[in-house]
């Protein structure tokens, strides 16, 4: 009798002990299963380095692209000018000026200086005569009208002295200008001669006033700058 109630407990412990063992075996399998790492979502979400490659070519400008932009600059701010001097005719490349107080660039001459005179009027002086030179003077349109301006001109020519007109032919020059006029006094005497033009382009009345000599002559010069006055 004895020998059976022995029996029984140590049945029931080696039952306990082979639960407990395949309990643990199986808590270990599923806690290998979450550290895991998952391999399929690491791989869908990398782009691959073909994708990259593409996306770098689209994005980035060609170096030509940028050297042919920086050439159009360049070619924007100088511009040759033909002129005849002493009825020699000549070639020389202009580089673009800006007023410092007015809203105008003009395309300028070696030989020439472009300073403000004073508020409102610039000068563009010979640098080998500083009595040869170009005054100008800028209107905005929606300020003043180009009747206004031209009546101004006329005065101040006619205090100057005998005026003439110009030809259509001298003011040939001026291109795709709105109005324009044109005035001379010659002093014949002392080889000098005074020029006034009004002309309306791109919204501004500019008005020009040029003083100039036999010994330079520089009128043909200061005309074909004075044509390539635009606003800024």
């Amino acid at each position: 009798m004895q020998k059976k109630l022995f029996s029984v407990p140590a049945l029931l412990l080696t039952a306990v002990l082979v639960v407990g063992c395949n309990t643990s075996d199986k808590t270990e399998d599923s806690d290998a299963q979450k550290n895991e790492p998952s391999n399929t979502s690491t791989e869908q979400q990398q782009p691959s380095s073909k994708d990259n490659n593409v996306d770098d070519a689209q994005e980035t400008p060609t170096s030509n692209e940028t050297n042919k932009g920086n050439t159009d600059t360049e070619t924007k701010k100088e511009q040759e000018v033909k002129y005849v001097q002493k009825g020699v005719d000549k070639t020389e490349k202009a580089t673009e000026s800006k007023s410092a107080d007015q809203d105008y660039k003009v395309q300028q001459l070696p030989g020439f200086t472009l300073s403000q005179e004073e508020p409102g009027k610039d000068m563009l002086v010979s640098n080998d005569n500083a009595e040869v030179f170009m005054r100008i003077e800028t209107i905005d349109a929606s300020q003043s009208s180009y009747d206004q301006v031209k009546t101004s001109m006329q005065d101040y020519m006619n205090a100057v002295g005998d005026t003439s007109s110009l030809s259509s032919e001298e003011l040939a020059v001026f291109k795709d200008v709105k109005n324009i006029e044109g005035y001379v006094v010659h002093f014949v005497e002392d080889k000098e001669k005074v020029i006034g033009v009004v002309f309306e382009k791109d919204g501004l009345i500019t008005k020009l006033t040029i003083h100039d000599n036999d010994e330079l002559d520089l009128t043909d010069a200061m005309l074909k700058m004075a044509a390539t006055i635009s606003k800024k």
